[in-house]
């Protein structure tokens, strides 16, 4: 049978041990009567030994003999017994009844191996100082590291929080404490190192109402210690300081970081070094979700500044773990930073502000580092597409082909800004126009379009493709009719098309489509399943046929299949993601941060058009990192990736799919015209466009590569994802797959990318 009377209900949650001075008949008494009704009680009474080392501590310079200490020690006690001398301390919560020495003595002599990294001097000033303590997970280290060496005579400390299991991979207590608030338990351990310590509990935490008893009843505190994870109170108590002029610490517990705001010398100091300056700090304490709250989390936590381990497991929160990840040894140097440099504040020994590391694996490490076998990567280029090369192509064919009119230099300068707006792959337009000899010719410019997403050009095929349709619709609009020749150098050549212009008579090329020309784009916002009109998608799917009878449309709107699409898009993002290659172009070829300039962006995609939360968008910030990418490997995580296109997809009215009957170039480019009548058209009739043709990009190279490059993993699961696609639009079976898109009906999109200037694109020989 178990017996529980060693944890009665008057004892769950004390805190404060009891006195007994027996030697005084009312202590003697109390004592008597607690051991009485509480037999069980365990003693300990070491006084001899205490004794002792006070007794030796006197006599540095000789070493006593056994009976010179003896005598020693009854001269000291004088009339009181050993048992009567000192104090009987009681911790009800652990029913312990220890002999000490009383306050003065016990300090000496707890202390005594201080002298002199701390003089007895400077331990004094120490235990005058009122220390306050917000958060007791880091900050229970702090609190048990500044007891153990007396840094404070009070520590108020605050925390709303029950200790459960998973704290115990970073809180030094025992599992006999589960579901006791942490307060509880930091006090009781304070109270076991150093009974006559004053600990000031706020069992609620640290809050806007109990913020000024925190800092001022019992005497303004000296120093104070935020290891809280309220946003709002890590601010507020932040003000509160600045305004009391009492300094701030911080410990991160990644990479050693610790920040210090000294109030007390810099009261007009900005609170986190200015890092929140901009942003409005009243609005703080009515945040209620991450979104709103990560503009102030990122410049507190660092994260340019954070460890490859920390960025990969935001990652991984909410995905593969619940929460940040900490560990007992950053902990516990945490705890060692923050008791030190408040000891050195106390002692006027330190008189700074800053953010400091103290990373003991860039300290402590390997001279020689190993090697990456994992993240290896090509920087594709290829050279620019120079005059001279162009004109030498142009030469060569001109004769093949004869405009029947002579342009204007307006007319080609119109012509060439109407195909410049056509989409590419990653916004990388990779063409260029030369009007030579009265003839225009388009050029496809390698330089700015060589990926691993861009397998043999097809994705630039397309890009042309859909300039080249830009272009004809355009010369219609301008009374032209375009005669086109197709590779006319040949399928190898960078030279695509050559073109010819005579007057056109009687009916005008699509000239329901010029007003889109201009209009058209993406859209990444998600959509409200509202279904299309079938009028619309017929105008779309005749578009897509009219001027190309080989090319297919197919397009899907039952839920189930968009919902199997958009988890199959999802997978292969994820994939992308985590391939060394098509992490490194994307992040170094395709997504574009705003410069610190402000100069406008006009390659590439804007981060901007992604149309990312703030969570996602600071997922992507992490994700950059090539280090992040290869731990997530290693941990076979990533999961996180698919979020970001999946809603998206998911929210889509339909999906389509443009195929063509053969892989050749001239397909790729034939499909990229149809493609850009196919978005003209939806744009035009008040449809959201958003093109997802990664996928088919990924899967064009692991066919035509046999997963060269891929893990056995990877390959594995694009067969299979693959296979899925296959059974939804069925005509990949016998079709090349050129474009996949989804169309919705969405809110306005936030921006749209900007186009190169048309000196860069166009030139005249």
């Amino acid at each position: 049978m178990l017996l529980f009377e060693n944890n009665s209900v008057e004892n769950t949650m004390a805190t404060e041990p009891l006195f007994f001075r027996i030697y005084l008949e009312n202590d003697k008494n109390r004592l008597e009567e607690l051991l009485k009704k509480k037999q069980h009680i365990s003693i300990h009474d070491q006084i001899d030994t205490q004794l002792d080392d006070l007794i030796k501590s006197k006599l540095p310079k000789k070493k006593p003999s056994a009976e010179e200490l003896k005598h020693l020690k009854k001269l000291h006690i004088g009339d009181l017994s050993m048992q009567e001398y000192g104090v009987w301390v009681y911790y009800p919560w652990s029913e312990r009844l220890v002999h000490l020495l009383d306050e003065e003595e016990f300090i000496e002599m707890r202390t005594s191996r201080n002298i002199y990294k701390i003089t007895r001097e400077e331990r004094d000033i120490l235990g005058r100082q009122k220390v306050g303590v917000v958060g007791l997970s880091v900050g229970q280290s702090v609190s048990i590291t500044m007891a153990m060496e007396r840094g404070f005579g009070e520590i108020r400390l605050a925390d709303f929080d029950l200790l459960e299991l998973t704290n115990l991979n970073r809180i030094r207590t025992g599992v006999h404490n589960l579901g006791l608030p942490k307060v509880v338990i930091v006090a009781r351990e304070i109270k076991e190192i150093d009974p006559f310590l004053k600990v000031t509990l706020f069992e609620d935490g640290m809050t806007e109402e109990n913020m000024d008893r925190f800092f001022l009843e019992g005497g303004k505190l000296d120093v104070i210690v935020d290891e809280c994870d309220g946003l709002d109170i890590k601010i507020l108590l932040r003000h509160k300081a600045k305004a009391l002029r009492v300094p701030v610490v911080m410990d991160a517990s990644d990479k050693g970081t610790l920040d210090v705001e000294r109030f007390d010398l810099e009261p007009d100091r900005a609170i986190l070094h200015g890092l929140i300056d901009h942003l409005d700090h009243t609005k703080i304490k009515y945040l209620k979700t991450n979104e709103e709250k990560i503009p102030y989390l990122l410049p507190m936590v660092g994260l340019e500044t954070s460890s490859d381990r920390l960025k990969a497991s935001m990652v991984e929160v909410g995905q593969s773990i619940t929460t940040w990840p900490q560990l007992a040894s950053a902990v516990a140097l945490g705890g060692a930073l923050g008791a030190d440099v408040c000891r050195r504040i106390a002692l006027g020994q330190y008189n700074d502000s800053g953010r400091y590391f103290v990373d003991l694996e860039e300290i402590i490490s390997d001279k020689v580092k190993p090697e990456d076998d994992f993240y290896k990567v090509i920087d594709y280029s290829a050279p620019e597409l120079k005059l001279d090369e162009m004109q030498k192509a142009a030469d060569i064919v001109a004769t093949e082909i004869h405009s029947k009119l002579t342009l204007t230099h307006e007319q080609v300068k119109e012509l060439a800004a109407a195909a410049g707006l056509a989409p590419s792959g990653g916004n990388s337009q990779p063409w260029k126009f030369l009007y030579h000899k009265e003839q225009l010719f388009l050029f496809h410019d390698e330089n700015q379009s060589i990926s691993w997403m861009d397998f043999q050009n097809t994705a630039s095929y397309i890009s042309l493709g859909a300039a080249i349709e830009n272009l004809k619709i355009k010369a219609a609009s301008l009374g032209l009719e375009t005669t086109i020749n197709l590779f006319p150098a040949g399928s190898d050549s960078r030279l695509i098309a050559a073109f010819g212009f005579s007057k056109e008579e009687g009916q005008t090329y699509r000239n329901e489509l010029i007003a889109g020309v201009g209009l058209r784009l993406t859209n990444r916002k998600k959509g409200d399943q509202q279904p299309i009109d079938a009028a619309v998608t017929a105008k779309i799917s005749k578009n897509v046929t009219i001027d190309e009878p080989n090319a297919h449309l197919d397009l899907v709107e039952d839920r189930d299949s968009i919902n199997e699409i958009a988890n199959i898009v999802a997978s292969v993002e994820r994939l992308r993601f985590l391939h060394p290659q098509g992490h490194h172009d994307l992040f170094t070829k395709e997504i574009k941060w705003p410069s610190a300039d402000g100069s406008p962006i006009i390659e590439g995609i804007d981060i901007a058009t992604l149309e990312l939360s703030e969570s996602d968008r600071t997922g992507m910030m992490v994700a950059a990192k090539p280090e992040v990418i290869t731990l997530l490997n290693k941990w076979g995580g990533g999961s996180a990736f698919e979020k970001i296109s999946k809603g998206g997809v998911a929210s889509s009215s339909a999906i389509g799919l443009i195929s063509m009957p053969e892989y050749s170039p001239e397909s790729f480019v034939k499909g990229g015209e149809a493609l850009q009548r196919a978005w003209i058209t939806a744009n035009l009739n008040g449809l959201s466009f958003q093109p997802i043709s990664g996928t088919l990009f990924v899967f064009d190279r692991f066919n035509q590569t046999n997963g060269a490059g891929m893990t056995a993993n990877m390959a594995k699961e694009l067969e299979s994802l693959q296979y899925d696609l296959r059974k939804i639009f069925p005509a990949l079976g016998n079709n090349c797959g050129i474009f996949m898109f989804r169309l919705s009906y969405a809110d306005e999109a936030s921006s749209r990318s900007l186009k190169r200037p048309l000196e860069d694109i166009l030139k005249f020989s």
